[in-house]
């Protein structure tokens, strides 16, 4: 018996029903094992089982009518969170009840398999451009000496470099590092090539199935069959900091009981997908039974040709690709299966607005000409110097060695509270100078001669680490017009509001021709502070802009906000000192519309500061009264796709008033000084 709970969402829509049904799903699978050689069979034993079901038929009823109505796509996706038998049922299958046609190869129904789990690694999402893909086929010499069952045949031979050009051809326009031809593809050699930044992973081996389990059978060093527990494969996938976005199984050829080439392993390496993408593989297509060479190269061509023509939209791609077997009149079009961990199936991002980026652009200038813009500030602007805040979370967990679960490792408040509970709040704060520290000394030791980092020693030798962080600061931003803080310090702006640590962006302004003149306020959130806070004695402007820092400077460390402990106290402080915040901050905050750069929408800063917006009294008519003109936010490695973003920040700023560029900060940068025309 399958429990089953149903969930039917119009995105953009109040539609959104979920209902757990309390009649369990009678799955025989004894009977379905008996059926695998007979697809229609198959396939009439398991549509009569899940559509007599009347929740389940009653929903899909209602989701074709609604899409067919409304001349929009129906992604069906199927939510595992069973054993691995379950995996093992070929739903590709599933027929409509109504009209016995296979739902999977529909003009307009998107199938896939969506994985849950109870510890997911992060998703990476990557930039468009040149994609770089691993090919790799395993041909061991002495496979003869392997059968896919006890009683089976012994493995074919592998046509290794029939499998690499075929690997080759469908992945035109990619960048390729090929193993299994003048490299043997050892688990050492494969994980080498995983090191850098893969987009594809395509692998090709045999494989044998054991207690659910399969075994990859790569190559020794001298090419003989080298076994390898997919489950130390995927661990060692979860110990690399980017794991590819799409992962490629296939199995290898042999010649099949009809005399057509095939595979012949039943569709083994199927059962690593589920592993994969509970690691961060965000997408994996694998075969889940044997399939004929004829019927992998039509699948392979076209679904990668469609993958780059929908701009790395996953479930679009399969989808072309399995009615194109269907087209074709492959009895095995049904073998091809992804699992997938995203919501919207793409796994890039093109760097731009996700809506009317044109007239966004436009407001955005007209907001900066007529100085009706307050730019909120996140840590991301300071990575070129400090590293991000994901660097340094996962160089404390090394370093301490922290058992904190990998999907946090990279959340610096989770790894700093974890660090709060072993040492003095302050003692956080200084290991956050001395990791500083630390950075600036091992960058400038790899320096080249005039580099940023190429600091004389009187700079290096000083106890605070900050004159350092100044001198890098001005260098960076003499040699390169498009530095950050360069471009944010041309901006004719009265107010910044920033929760970043370092006065780079008042050193920038100091710069500026002629010289701006910031003066800079910190939140009083922490009463241990021992700084003074600044007078503001007259009100903010373009030559004397306010500089507001929520979250402290590195000038009083005791005002750093580091700690999960450190933002609730901040949160608390926000408002029961709110008489302690300028009335400038305030009306720059609720009243003028808001550009938010460097932040990542799962971060702490993004967070709270959002929710401290949202704080003012009104704030909710007059953040929907105001046009915003974007929100940068960096996608790599980020948990929220652009769809859920989008719908999670116009709840709260209203619909056509906010657009999110979804791409890292530079190019954010480069677009708005070329398009706002600054003069940097």
């Amino acid at each position: 018996m399958l429990a089953v709970s149903l969930r039917f969402d119009v995105p953009g829509t109040a539609t959104d029903e979920w209902k757990p049904s309390a009649t369990p799903l009678p799955l025989d699978l004894g009977q379905l094992a008996e059926l695998r050689t007979d697809e229609p069979a198959y396939a009439t034993a398991l549509t009569d089982t899940v559509m007599s079901h009347e929740d389940v038929r009653g929903f899909y009823r209602r989701a074709r009518a609604w899409t067919e109505g409304n001349a929009a796509t129906l992604h069906l996706r199927l939510h595992i969170d069973a054993p691995a038998a379950l995996h093992s049922v070929r739903w590709e299958c599933l027929r409509d009840p109504d009209t016995g046609t296979p739902i999977a190869t529909r003009d307009d129904v998107l199938f896939s398999r969506y994985l849950s789990s109870t510890d997911w690694g992060l998703v990476a999402t990557r930039p468009a451009g040149v994609k770089h893909a691993v090919v790799a086929v395993a041909g061991p010499t002495d496979i003869g000496r392997y059968r896919s069952s006890p009683d089976g045949q012994p493995l074919a031979d592998v046509e290794v470099n029939e499998e690499i050009a075929r690997a080759s051809e469908a992945l035109v326009g990619y960048r390729l590092t090929v193993l299994g031809r003048d490299q043997p593809v050892t688990l050492a050699n494969l994980l080498a090539t995983l090191e850098e930044e893969v987009d594809v992973l395509y692998l090709v081996c045999h494989g044998l199935l054991k207690h659910d389990v399969p075994l990859l059978l790569l190559e020794h060093e001298d090419r003989s069959a080298a076994p390898v527990d997919g489950r130390a494969l995927v661990e060692r996938l979860s110990e690399l900091e980017k794991r590819p976005a799409l992962a490629v199984l296939g199995s290898c050829q042999s010649a099949s009981a009809s005399g057509e080439v095939s595979t012949q392993d039943e569709g083994v390496l199927a059962a690593l997908g589920p592993r994969l993408a509970a690691v961060g593989v965000a997408a994996v297509v694998a075969m889940q039974g044997n399939i004929t060479m004829r019927s992998a190269s039509i699948f392979s061509a076209e679904f990668f040709g469609a993958f780059a023509q929908r701009n790395g939209v996953v479930d679009h791609a399969m989808a072309v690709a399995r009615r194109a077997l269907r087209s074709a009149e492959r009895d095995d079009w049904w073998a091809p299966v992804l699992f997938s961990r995203l919501r919207s199936g793409r796994t890039y991002y093109r760097p731009a607005f996700t809506e009317s980026a044109d007239d966004t652009w436009e407001n955005l200038r007209l907001m900066i000409q007529e100085q009706g813009l307050t730019p909120v500030l996140g840590p991301g602007l300071a990575d070129g110097i400090l590293g991000s805040r994901q660097d340094i979370a996962r160089r404390w967990v090394r370093r301490w060695q922290l058992p904190i679960a990998a999907h946090v490792q990279s959340d610096l408040a989770q790894v700093a509270q974890y660090l709060r509970v072993r040492m003095a709040p302050d003692t956080v704060r200084a290991a956050l100078l001395d990791h500083l520290r630390t950075e600036i000394h091992e960058r400038r030791e790899s320096a080249q001669a005039g580099d940023a980092f190429d600091l004389p020693d009187a700079i290096l030798q000083a106890q605070s680490p900050l004159a350092a962080l100044e001198e890098i600061g001005r260098r960076q931003r003499k040699a390169d017009p498009g530095e950050p803080y360069r471009v944010l310090a041309a901006i004719p702006a009265p107010i910044y509001v920033t929760t970043g640590w370092t006065d780079l962006l008042q050193d920038a302004l100091r710069e500026c021709d002629p010289p701006r003149k910031p003066v800079t306020m910190t939140f009083p959130w922490n009463s241990q502070s021992g700084k003074r806070q600044a007078e503001l004695t007259e009100e903010p402007s373009v030559e004397r802009p306010l500089v507001y820092h929520l979250f402290g400077r590195f000038q009083d460390r005791r005002s750093l906000v580091l700690t999960e402990d450190d933002y609730f106290a901040w949160l608390k402080a926000w408002i029961a000192r709110r008489d302690d915040i300028p009335s400038d901050i305030g009306e720059a905050l609720n009243l003028q519309s808001l550009l938010f750069l460097g932040f990542r929408l799962d971060d702490w800063d993004f967070r709270v500061v959002f929710q401290s917006i949202k704080s003012f009294e009104g704030s909710e008519l007059n953040l929907q009264r105001n046009r915003h003109a974007g929100v940068q936010l960096s996608p790599e490695n980020q948990s929220i796709e652009p769809e859920a973003a989008q719908e999670y920040l116009e709840s709260t700023f209203g619909r056509d008033q906010i657009s999110i560029y979804w791409g890292n900060t530079r190019d954010f940068l480069d677009e708005l000084r070329h398009k706002a025309r600054l003069d940097t």
